[in-house]
């Protein structure tokens, strides 16, 4: 898929915030086709190839809102390497100037006038000491001195490739290089040769200081295209890609014969020139086509089919251009391109194209199959499962969706896992994970913020399971897919807390914790996991077990909240004494409450610290529908596949009390109602209790707001803020002798724990 924005469900929040919240709430990816994504799958071809080359020194990178490449690094290198090697031939004795000191400064003088020299420079170069060097960068000079100084650019490199071997082992690389890239700017064919003939030098052992063999596979593979060859460029831009040159992944795109250009994108012409996008404008009303424009669309369909039959014959180019149409067409791509019916035509086109040319052997069948399966054509899906391999990641997880809409779920499960198996990272730590990580083509989440390919074969996994009633390996699955929020889902919401602590008790021990991660919200996923424990368990008032699983400083902050409920409760307290306590706990339970017992997904939304609301997966699992919002009208959809029964009765039985968004201000409240029974009527403290109270239910619960209210035209008419309440009809936003000692209290008690701010 190409990074493009947009809003999908289940990728993206409110304003703001971009990324895959629950895979769960995309709520027909299960059926769907996954996003395939282009670096993803060109990487994956990529694997294919192994040369013997080492990698450039420096990485083609491309940078800016032009996405031109970064010359700046490589420019830097040079000039580094350059230095280096001047030395280097110096001290081995290849080069032997009268005086050292002297020809290093010329050799440096050079290099500052080369570095600069464009067209307009008319200066000559200065003298620097007969060698290898002095020929390169002669010629190095005139190339850069444009299109009239090229031939004495070529003449001065070709007198440097005369020179005994022995006299030439610093820059033979650089100028056979530097040849092809002369010849490539003036169209000229050597350029494939002297491509090769700086891979052939590299391996007879001259200088590569540069890495320049492995940057050759780039620049032939341009001088291919150029030529009209896609089927000899597609194996030298892989090549390149298989060396760590990421700026092979766009150079590809060029071989794909029915590719669209995209706005803000890097495109090629069709002679593979990159074309650079332009600024935005504003069109006016659509044009009709003038007939000249017509018969030149005509004559590029007709390219275009040339094109794609070609391709459809070569074993290469077939893979690739499979590849793009699944970027570009599968998952949510069809909502992001607003065009499904011309999606599925190009699909099926393709198809037909190949089946047309009647290869004999089909790499990569299963993608085909993929193909079919965008477009609804489920027997052809099958048809082309047959003809693969059928052991591959993408094989098995066909095999899945197809046997999942036969009713097959046994079967599927079993399908899904050896797909999901394919594409984990095993199960491995420290520096050997991360190794593993950087190495695989599918555990990077897009920049557009949609779900990496690991994510959605382990959304399909975790959802396959949850239909067959597997609730822990569900959660397995979900969280070593790095999908927490699904995970996050079936912890609090579908496993029993006893199952969720049998989890949480065989999981591998949580790193040290960081001394200022007084919050908890910690990377790894023990202890984030333990965290979730210890909040619901405080939920469902297991307050002993629930300690252990908290951050210390929450799990001391926990034992001062069960005090206070516990005095709170106390009848052979005196009554300010219970007060107090109830005030106390009330006062916690509100500006902690997240922390201490907010869920971490909906209704409370820890994961975003509040900001954002998360779905109510639980509710509309219930149900079995989900929401859609068709022409404007807001809707519900049946979902393809129901959730299991024993699933809908553990949401219904593992409920949150009270069900609603940050439901520990509730909580918070309804403690201050207790504290504020045991004051006396007409009181500030009274008043600002019930009105404190009242503020935080506002928003949550109206009726209970009324009722709050009520109390205070009953029992505080005669104080300030009870007066300025009544006259408002609603709380207002006022402290007093309640909330602001409690505010105090905290503020000290966060500072002893050495909690950083408000809960």
């Amino acid at each position: 898929m190409v990074a493009l924005c947009s809003g999908l469900t289940g990728h993206a929040l409110g304003t703001g915030y971009y990324g895959p919240t629950e895979y769960l709430s995309g709520w027909t990816n299960l059926k769907e086709t996954p996003e395939f994504y282009w670096e993803t799958e060109v990487k994956r071809l990529a694997k294919d190839f192994d040369p013997k080359e080492k990698p450039a020194l420096v990485p083609r990178t491309r940078a800016g809102d032009d996405n031109k490449v970064d010359t700046a690094p490589m420019e830097q290198a040079t000039e580094a390497a350059d230095t280096a090697d001047f030395a280097a031939a110096i001290k081995d004795g290849e080069i032997k100037p009268p005086d050292t000191t002297a020809a290093v400064a010329q050799h440096g003088d050079v290099r500052t006038k080369l570095v600069t020299a464009d067209e307009k420079t008319a200066e000559p170069l200065p003298e620097e000491f007969n060698s290898e060097f002095a020929d390169y960068d002669r010629g190095a000079y005139a190339y850069r001195r444009g299109k009239d100084h090229w031939d004495e650019a070529r003449k001065a490199w070709l007198g440097l490739l005369d020179r005994p071997a022995a006299e030439r082992h610093y820059r033979t690389i650089w100028t056979a290089f530097m040849l092809g890239r002369l010849a490539l700017k003036n169209g000229d064919p050597q350029a494939v040769e002297w491509f090769r003939k700086t891979r052939e030098l590299a391996g007879q052992g001259f200088a590569d200081s540069l890495g320049m063999a492995a940057d050759s596979y780039g620049w032939e593979g341009r001088s291919e295209l150029k030529q009209g060859h896609p089927g000899k460029a597609a194996p030298l831009f892989l090549t390149q890609l298989a060396l760590g040159d990421e700026s092979a992944v766009v150079s590809l795109k060029a071989l794909i014969p029915d590719r669209d250009d995209v706005d803000g994108m890097l495109n090629y012409g069709e002679n593979g020139e990159e074309i650079y996008p332009k600024e935005y404008e504003p069109g006016g009303p659509p044009q009709q086509p003038t007939e000249e424009q017509k018969k030149a669309e005509e004559a590029r369909t007709i390219k275009r089919l040339a094109a794609l039959k070609a391709a459809a014959a070569d074993p290469l180019l077939r893979r690739l251009e499979t590849a793009h149409i699944l970027a570009t067409e599968s998952g949510a791509a069809q909502w992001y391109r607003g065009d499904t019916l011309m999606g599925a035509v190009r699909s099926a086109n393709w198809i037909k194209v190949i089946e047309a040319a009647r290869p004999g052997k089909v790499e990569d069948a299963e993608y085909l199959g993929w193909v079919a399966y965008t477009t609804g054509n489920y027997k052809q899906a099958q048809r082309w499962l047959d003809l693969s391999a059928g052991q591959t990641p993408a094989a098995n997880w066909l095999r899945a969706k197809l046997e999942l809409r036969a009713g097959k779920a046994k079967e599927a499960a079993a399908s899904m896992e050896q797909a999901w198996e394919g594409i984990q990272i095993p199960a491995t730590t420290g520096s050997d994970q991360r190794a593993l990580a950087e190495a695989s083509i599918y555990v990077v989440s897009p920049d557009d913020g949609s779900f990496s390919m690991e994510e959605w074969a382990s959304g399909d996994m975790g959802a396959v399971r949850l239909l067959r009633s597997d609730f822990v390996q569900a959660l397995d699955t979900f969280l070593k897919g790095g999908l927490r929020n699904d995970a996050a889902y079936v912890a609090e919401r579908v496993l029993t807390a006893d199952e969720l602590k049998a989890y949480v008790g065989k999981m591998p021990p949580a790193p040290a914790a960081k001394p200022d991660d007084a919050s908890g919200r910690a990377q790894d996923d023990t202890t984030w996991l333990r965290y979730l424990l210890g909040r619901r368990l405080v939920r469902e008032d297991r307050y002993a077990e629930a300690g252990p699983y908290l951050p210390p400083a929450y799990g001391k902050l926990l034992v001062k909240y069960v005090e206070a409920l516990k005095n709170g409760a106390d009848s052979k307290l005196p009554k300010a004494s219970r007060a107090a306590a109830w005030s106390t706990a009330a006062w916690l339970a509100r500006n902690d409450g997240m922390e201490l017992m907010g869920t971490e997904v909906s209704p409370d939304g820890f994961d975003t610290e509040g900001a954002f609301e998360d779905t109510d997966l639980a509710s509309y699992r219930i149900q079995g529908v989900y929401p859609s919002n068709v022409s404007g009208t807001n809707t519900t959809i049946r979902m393809p596949f129901r959730p299991a029964k024993t699933e809908v009765e553990r949401l219904k039985k593992n409920q949150i009390r009270p069900d609603l968004r940050y439901h520990y201000r509730i909580i918070a409240a309804t403690l201050a109602v207790r504290a504020a029974a045991l004051l006396e009527d007409n009181t500030e403290e009274l008043a600002d209790a019930l009105n404190t109270a009242g503020l935080w239910v506002k928003d949550r619960d109206e009726k209970l707001g009324d009722r709050y209210y009520q109390i205070i035209e009953k029992r505080c008419g005669k104080t300030k803020i009870g007066r300025e309440v009544i006259a408002k009809h609603w709380f207002v936003e006022e402290t007093g002798p309640w909330s602001v000692p409690l505010d105090a209290a905290e503020d000290a008690l966060h500072k002893e724990l050495g909690i950083q701010g408000p809960g």
